[in-house]
């Protein structure tokens, strides 16, 4: 796109707006007259214009980055400008004076704008002074050799580092800081923090990889993790908090009298009751409960054997409470898993969409973000504890690595009737029907 368009002997600058932008800047398309019938000088003289309506038009849209954006169109113009005015050509050299003068005129406009420091890191950008953090994002995306989840995630998390320091020259120490604290306050916990920050410094590696930043420059050691809460207290965020027995029974009862979708004939949503029954009384994790096949089902018990954890592949006794739900699901299952017909989504859980229901659920009925599916597996820990249930039989039924080292290391673990015993102490308030 040239940019250009012709009236009368004299050359104009011309951009459209596009459509979603065009009522906050009040008309369709930006035209202005470059006062010249030279063709070779208004592809010079429109340069500074497109890059400043494009700015215009980034801000309208509400992009947080259209700074950067016209940074970069500035940059990219300089560069082809300067290129060209290695021939020496004297029409190319003075176009190229001319938008360097037009560029430290704009810098001094956003200084006035939006301060010293952003016009600053503008006009670092775009003379190439200043390295974008973005810049080598894209090969190092490429090289990733993670797990889909967690690629995806490691993405994420370097996008939130790019998007909140825009050039290398920003990432300090100090500014680390300041930026887990800020993540720490917006409600993220000390897990998440510490994710982030590995990946970020993965990132960082690569970049002293490719001799992007100084391989003796670590802006991330001995960065620490405190989830402060908006109160400003560094108590960790509260997170999987374990319902009460009543509150697994009003779960349970509010998704049986739930229908799946808004149609009023749709089928009310057993297939969660059942999930919930089976969380409640195996502690098992949902997306192990999910993944779980009718052919990993004995009389009473079932093998875990799709686990995050080693730990986590285990034989769980079947609450006696539970069995009637189970032979079931089991007599019915039409695909050969125990909980029948649910999607995969991208990474292959089975999990993500009768996830997202009981999050609705459990919404529905006041819980907050610290109740979750995974606090059905602190329900049946906490009842075990206080049940009398040692520490290490508890980690051998619901698949956490051994509290002591000697069990952890030499044990083969709790059997069957033991883990059986030892489960049938639970109890929740349901109905005689309920099973």
């Amino acid at each position: 796109m040239s940019y250009l368009e012709r009236r009368r002997n004299l050359w104009y600058a011309v951009l459209t707006i596009p459509e979603d932008a065009r009522d906050a800047l009040g008309k369709i398309r930006f035209v202005q007259s470059l006062g010249t019938p030279d063709k070779r000088k208004a592809d010079q003289e429109k340069l500074p214009l497109i890059a400043k309506w494009k700015a215009m038009i980034a801000e309208a849209r509400g992009e947080k980055d259209a700074l950067t954006e016209e940074a970069k169109r500035w940059q990219r113009h300089l560069s082809m400008q300067e290129t060209s005015a290695q021939s020496g050509e004297s029409l190319y050299v003075t176009g190229l004076e001319v938008l360097r003068d037009e560029l430290r005129e704009r810098a001094i406009t956003l200084e006035n704008e939006v301060g010293e420091e952003a016009a600053s890191r503008f006009y670092g950008i775009a003379t190439g002074k200043a390295r974008l953090t973005s810049e080598l994002f894209p090969e190092w995306q490429a090289q990733l050799t993670l797990a889909a989840k967690s690629q995806d995630q490691a993405i994420k998390d370097v996008q939130l580092l790019t998007k909140r320091f825009a050039t290398l020259e920003e990432v300090t120490k100090s500014g680390i800081r300041k930026w887990m604290d800020d993540i720490a306050k917006s409600g993220k916990g000390i897990a998440s923090q510490k994710r982030i920050l590995s990946f970020c410094r993965n990132y960082w590696k690569y970049l002293q990889s490719h001799d992007a930043v100084p391989s003796d420059l670590d802006p991330f050691h001995g960065i620490l993790t405190l989830s402060k809460g908006k109160n400003g207290n560094n108590r960790a965020k509260a997170s999987n908090l374990p319902y009460s027995p009543a509150e697994v029974v009003k779960l349970w009862e509010t998704a049986k009298q739930r229908r799946v979708g808004r149609a009023k004939n749709a089928p009310f949503d057993t297939q969660l009751a059942d999930l919930i029954m089976l969380g409640a009384y195996t502690g098992a994790r949902i997306e192990e409960l999910c993944s779980l096949k009718v052919s990993e089902v004995a009389e009473d018990s079932f093998r875990i054997t799709d686990s995050k954890t080693e730990a986590g592949h285990r034989e769980v006794p079947i609450h006696s409470a539970l069995l009637p739900v189970v032979r079931r699901l089991v007599k019915d299952s039409g695909d050969g898993y125990l909980l029948s017909d649910l999607t995969f989504n991208k990474y292959g859980d089975r999990s993500n969409a009768i996830g997202k229901r009981f999050g609705r659920l459990k919404e529905s009925l006041g819980f907050s973000d610290a109740y979750t599916f995974h606090s059905l597996r602190s329900t049946l820990i906490t009842l075990l504890e206080n049940a009398g249930i040692s520490e290490n039989l508890a980690a051998d039924i619901v698949g956490h690595e051994k509290p002591r080292i000697t069990y952890g290391l030499y044990s083969g673990g709790a059997t069957l009737a033991v883990k059986k015993e030892a489960i049938e102490r639970v109890a929740y308030p349901f109905s005689d029907q309920s099973a």
